[in-house]
């Protein structure tokens, strides 16, 4: 977690390493994912189980927790991008 404040940026890339890593997403290359199409539906085609496990990866790895009832999940899950603005944010 940041100290005195100050937000860390995390990577979108890294998170897509992270994602490919963890959900064992064989045949995407990470370096080459658009960091800014949709994770769900027409991009890379995720599920509502994918974003549980997601989550429990960005709390391991962040010690960032991720709550399934936050209103603001569609927007924070939107892609790769949103989502490490929003780790970065409260990092």
């Amino acid at each position: 977690m940041s100290s005195g404040g100050t937000a860390l940026a995390v990577s979108a890339r890294e998170l897509a390493a992270l994602i490919v890593e963890g959900l064992n997403l064989e045949g995407v290359n990470p370096a080459e994912m658009d960091l800014e199409a949709p994770l769900f539906g027409d991009g890379l085609g995720l599920d509502s189980l994918d974003i549980l496990e997601i989550a429990l990866l960005i709390q391991q790895r962040y010690g960032v927790k991720l709550k399934a009832d936050d209103p603001n999940n569609l927007a924070i899950f939107a892609s790769l991008k949103s989502l490490a603005d929003h780790i970065g944010a409260i990092w």
